[in-house]
């Protein structure tokens, strides 16, 4: 079999890791740190690169998960809800875990232990699968469902990052999916380019709330280099638009990155913190604070699921 599977200790991290002995390239997720994806190595003529921004042992995911929430499985709500308050159904929810701002930030499951359910092995990739169940743990979301979480690794450096919720609850209830990982390339992103297909940009406030307003934007529809340009919104796609939706390319280093989202990621949101070492690429199925302002909400109703995937693929020239 051209893939093997590890699972083991290192750095006080419990480390599942998937191989493509073929080609060199491996990913590595963290199960019990809400299933993150904790790498994704490259290699090339002896050399090896990891394109996530990973922590580096136990001791910093403690430090550092909940400041820059790097990796994150973002569920059941994306990025800021202000003050960890919203309106459903006539009724009015708070959320207990909030940021140091007071606001409630990147959902509930970023540090829950998932558990690994399934193992399909083939030859041409590997997929395995994570689930857990959410069961009314914060007041401020008081439903049952189920997330279950798949990584595939195929030929070609290609990577699928699936998850399925299900609505284990008696009632519809609201919901929002995305992830939040930070892609580097060991250049500064100054350097880099991105292109990606949007139409629109959502307006946020000075508090970065969006205002419920979406404007035209078109900036980055050809490949530019990004410069010092300050990056910390979302961003409407073009789902008419052709794949990869989104590419971030360090010429220097001549690596590609192309981001492939279904339908069911119409948004991008994109951050590129102080230090300009890496950036946030964000699939969404809705938008910050959409549990208020409806923007890409989801109803699941009792028993039914939803799927929602993103296809990453890497080219080292």
């Amino acid at each position: 079999m051209p893939f093997e599977i590890k699972r083991f200790r290192q750095s006080g991290l419990d480390i599942t890791e998937i191989n493509d002995l073929s080609s060199a390239t491996r990913i590595q997720v963290l199960p019990a740190m809400g299933a993150m994806w904790h790498g994704w190595w490259l290699g090339k003529q002896g050399q090896q690169i990891n394109l996530i921004n990973h922590y580096a042992d136990a001791g910093s995911i403690q430090q550092e998960l909940e400041v820059s929430f790097r990796s994150a499985k973002l569920s059941p709500f994306a990025c800021r809800i202000p003050q960890g308050k919203y309106v459903y159904e006539g009724k009015h929810y708070e959320f207990a875990r909030k940021y140091t701002d007071g606001n409630a930030i990147h959902g509930l499951l970023y540090n829950k232990p998932f558990q690994e359910t399934s193992v399909e092995q083939g030859d041409h990739g590997v997929t395995l699968a994570f689930q857990y169940a959410y069961r009314a743990d914060d007041p401020g979301y008081p439903f049952d469902y189920d997330c279950l979480v798949s990584y595939r690794l195929e030929e070609d450096c290609r990577v699928t990052v699936e998850t399925r919720i299900e609505n284990c609850s008696e009632k519809i209830i609201p919901i929002v999916d995305g992830w939040h990982p930070y892609f580097r390339t060991g250049s500064r992103v100054n350097e880099c380019r991105l292109q990606f297909y949007a139409n629109k940009v959502v307006e946020f406030d000075e508090k970065l709330i969006p205002t419920g307003r979406l404007l035209p934007y078109d900036s980055f529809w050809q490949e530019r280099q990004i410069g010092d340009i300050a990056l910390d919104h979302s961003f409407m796609l073009d789902m008419d638009a052709p794949q990869p939706k989104c590419t971030f390319s360090d010429p220097e280093r001549k690596i590609h990155l192309h981001i492939y989202p279904s339908a069911a990621y119409p948004i991008l949101q994109l951050y590129i913190p102080p230090a300009r070492d890496s950036i946030a690429i964000e699939t969404l199925s809705g938008a910050p604070d959409a549990f208020n302002n409806g923007i890409g909400l989801l109803l699941l109703k009792p028993g039914e699921h939803k799927t929602f995937s993103v296809t990453y693929e890497a080219v080292w020239q």
